[in-house]
């Protein structure tokens, strides 16, 4: 009864000057007495990829939580962050203060060790079974695209889409369960693209995973040949019906605990030994545009110091804004350290125009909205501002490849696209021999 009492009374006094949520264990001393929890998802480390312009993803009148605790705790800095734990639920509603005295809090109060992984590990020896990471290492410019799962029990579609991009791109993505909607989970469509022939990228959402499940989703993707997984926060849908997202993790901790598997052979939240860990290739999305715009290169920084390998960016319309954003990336020295291949929007349909500002996270220039909506034939039209992108994109300093997303129904529009861009990136230096039948291996531009 007494330590009730304390709890309500610790939760009405912080709830009134810090918002506080309750987690009890609190980290109000390295979030600037801004409590992470009163972010919409309750991520421990953030923000996600819906901001944009300073703004909350799921409350978009609101200052992003994580976007205040950056400017509180680092202003203009673009120092690495801490790497904060999940919270403990079996401390939630109970008193953070009698936690802290009693050590309860401990591991999920104190930041984690970020591991020791090396210097320049662009440059680094191949180290999965991954092809992607082969043709990286070899100095490739790489090209990616995606592939929706299936909604019900059929490959039919999949495997048409598969056909017609096959030989053009280096991994498909397999997204799965876009806006909240079943469909077929990602491992089950990528181990699918793996049977037919193609490098698959298996895509895993915090906010459909608990750190359970997705540990398992890791040795589903060993065992069916998926070598690739990027990991995303992803987005708080918001339709109807409403669904409960679980959030257990942030992008950062989830890249945390596969890269702490690879390494370690452990599994990090359990201390549970597996043999063989799975080694696979890890991926994140980053979005170049949240402002200030120290905030995504600190993200990135901590991405990359919780062990991710590559990263996909958000679509980028916006040029010059993303020029800036390698430029500082570079200068941080981020791009010898993660392969960053930009997102480059494919839009071939009125509808598929329509759903990009309602995406999380996109700066749709009004400029570009005007010429794609007063085409006259919007599918000839998007494939050039695509074309014009990627080939602005292709040659910034620091971009290994591109991403390409889809906003339309024919995927036969993609491949004439990728074949109009160099095959090796400017000043690489080859690691690897390549094994994709896209193209031979880069040869040394030195």
């Amino acid at each position: 009864m007494f330590e009730k009492s304390i709890a309500h009374f610790e939760a009405l006094l912080k709830g009134m000057v810090f918002d506080c949520h309750a987690c009890g264990q609190c980290v109000l001393r390295q979030t600037g007495l801004i409590c992470p929890m009163s972010c919409p998802k309750g991520l421990r480390n953030g923000p996600c990829g819906g901001t944009l312009h300073g703004e909350c993803e799921v409350y978009p009148d609101k200052r992003c939580v994580w976007v205040r605790i950056h400017q509180r705790t680092a202003r203009d800095s673009q120092a690495l962050p801490d790497l904060l734990p999940s919270p403990d639920a079996r401390l939630h509603h109970t008193s953070s203060y009698l936690n802290f005295l009693a050590g309860k809090d401990e591991l999920t109060r104190q930041p984690l060790p970020y591991l020791e992984l090396g210097r320049q590990r662009t440059r680094l020896p191949v180290q999965t079974a991954s092809r992607l990471e082969q043709r990286l290492k070899s100095g490739a410019f790489v090209k990616t695209c995606e592939l929706r799962a299936p909604r019900g029990a059929n490959f039919d579609g999949l495997r048409s889409e598969a056909a017609a991009i096959r030989g053009h791109f280096d991994a498909v993505n397999a997204t799965a369960f876009l806006n909240a909607k079943p469909s077929l989970p990602s491992p089950v469509a990528a181990a699918e693209l793996v049977r037919l022939g193609l490098e698959a990228i298996c895509q895993a959402t915090c906010r459909d995973h608990t750190k359970t499940s997705f540990i398992a989703e890791l040795l589903q993707n060993q065992i069916t040949g998926v070598q690739n997984v990027l990991c995303l926060t992803g987005d708080s849908y918001a339709g109807v019906p409403k669904i409960k997202q679980v959030f257990d993790m942030d992008g950062a901790l989830m890249i945390y605990e596969a890269r702490y598997l690879r390494e370690m052979g452990v599994v990090h939240f359990t201390g549970q030994r597996l043999n063989p860990p799975p080694r696979l290739f890890l991926g994140a999305a980053i979005n170049p545009f949240t402002q200030p715009p120290n905030v995504p290169i600190r993200r990135l920084k901590q991405k990359v110091a919780a062990g991710v390998d590559f990263i996909q960016t958000q679509v980028v319309f916006d040029v010059p804004g993303f020029r800036q954003f390698m430029a500082a990336a570079h200068d941080e020295g981020l791009t010898e350290e993660v392969f960053i291949l930009a997102g480059v929007p494919v839009v071939t349909s009125v509808a598929g125009l329509g759903v990009i500002p309602r995406i999380p996270g996109v700066w749709l220039p009004a400029a570009v909205q005007r010429r794609l909506g007063q085409a006259k034939n919007i599918e000839a039209e998007g494939i050039a501002v695509a074309q014009e992108l990627a080939t602005e994109l292709s040659d910034l300093p620091g971009v290994a490849g591109l991403h390409f997303m889809l906003f339309g129904p024919d995927h036969t529009v993609l491949p004439p696209i990728a074949r109009t861009l160099r095959p090796c990136r400017v000043g690489s230096t080859p690691q690897a021999v390549s094994t994709s039948p896209i193209d031979t291996p880069c040869p040394s531009l030195t």
